[in-house]
């Protein structure tokens, strides 16, 4: 896929973020367009989270199409980060800035500020990303994992695996060996639990639950880009050891479900959209690091799944937009249009035309 060909497939999702942010009045990127929950406009309040790491993904398209307004958009995000962080250092769940501090939102937000620091060399971007990372660290206990800041009380779920890559990103211009000690421990203490066959997965939203293959996806990607940066065999065996059933699941049925089971079962009723792509890029990723052409092929093919996903309703909102689920009534955020499911699959629609 050539680059005139990869923005004229990109374009319409692009908008549609654009237009995320506009609702917001340029703070933040609205979390959903639903005309059902929000009957006046659509648009919901600005998502902190996943405002985060858009950045990167505007900032990526910024390099590619050379528009001004996705690199004004991004560090316009990054200001608005800044402005509502926290005097420790974190940031708040849920969307709004009304929300308790969050382990997980705010090492996603992590994303963005190291991204902004690297693209503009500004040290407030770097600064709160440090005051982030510093309350992170102290908020780990002394086993390695994170049990206060959770988006349900008391669970410790797997794909905190991403939080890690974050503070590890970060590192890379800290160089704190603190920092590293205790992200090593939490990835010790995560690589653990995962490997415990005795022990449930923990990779769902809450204990006992189908997990979406978003957050699968997540506990992939996390163990993946942790062990990298740790130089570690661990989590890169962890993250192929997923992709395998996610191949056998592929061969098998020609078909990801959209949720599964302790037991890894699947339930076939839909398609989560945003976990297919995020699955893809994660396929991609495994193929540059470790040369094996079969990822590559299923990076392919795992986006071909989802390729149409943007809506070609010519209407403010619809167009361009990406739903929760196939059908869009389906169990992951049905009847939704949300813009953390714009953001991967304009990571994998990327990755993929690099091939």
């Amino acid at each position: 896929m050539h680059k005139t060909e990869l923005k004229y497939l990109a374009d319409p999702t692009l908008e549609w973020l654009k237009q995320s942010f506009d609702a917001c009045e340029g703070k933040g990127s609205a979390a959903w367009y639903s005309r059902l929950r929000r009957p006046l406009n659509g648009w919901s309040e600005a998502y902190p989270e996943t405002t985060g790491y858009i950045i990167e993904t505007l900032l990526d398209y910024h390099e590619i199409c050379q528009e001004c307004w996705m690199k004004n958009y991004a560090l316009a995000a990054a200001d608005w980060l800044v402005s509502i962080q926290k005097p420790d250092g974190s940031f708040p769940a849920g969307l709004g800035t009304k929300g308790s501090p969050s382990v997980f939102n705010s090492g996603m937000i992590l994303f963005g500020l190291e991204r902004s620091f690297v693209f503009t060399g500004d040290e407030k971007y770097f600064d709160a990303a440090k005051k982030t990372a510093d309350w992170l660290c102290g908020n780990l206990d002394l086993e390695g994992k994170w049990t206060s800041g959770a988006y349900v009380e008391g669970y410790v779920p797997s794909y905190y695996s991403r939080v890690i890559w974050a503070v590890l990103l970060l590192n890379r211009h800290n160089r704190n060996q603190d920092t590293e000690r205790k992200m090593n421990l939490a990835y010790n203490f995560y690589c653990d639990k995962f490997e415990d066959k005795n022990a449930d997965w923990d990779w769902s939203f809450a204990p006992g639950k189908p997990a979406f293959t978003h957050t699968i996806a997540y506990t992939m990607r996390g163990f993946l880009e942790s062990a990298t940066l740790l130089k570690d065999s661990r989590g890169l065996q962890i993250a192929k050891d997923i992709a395998e059933q996610f191949i056998n699941e592929l061969q098998k049925n020609g078909d990801v479900a959209g949720s599964y089971d302790e037991d890894f079962k699947g339930d076939y009723s839909f398609v989560c959209v945003t976990g297919n792509a995020q699955l893809s890029i994660n396929f991609y990723r495994l193929f540059q690091l470790t040369g094996e052409e079969k990822y590559k092929m299923f990076s392919k093919r795992l986006f071909e799944t989802v390729r149409e996903a943007p809506s070609r309703i010519p209407i403010s909102g619809l167009r361009g937009g990406i739903p929760g689920s196939f059908p869009i009534i389906g169990k992951y955020m049905p009847l939704q249009r949300v813009n953390w499911g714009a953001k991967f699959w304009l990571d994998a629609a990327r990755l993929v035309s690099e091939s």
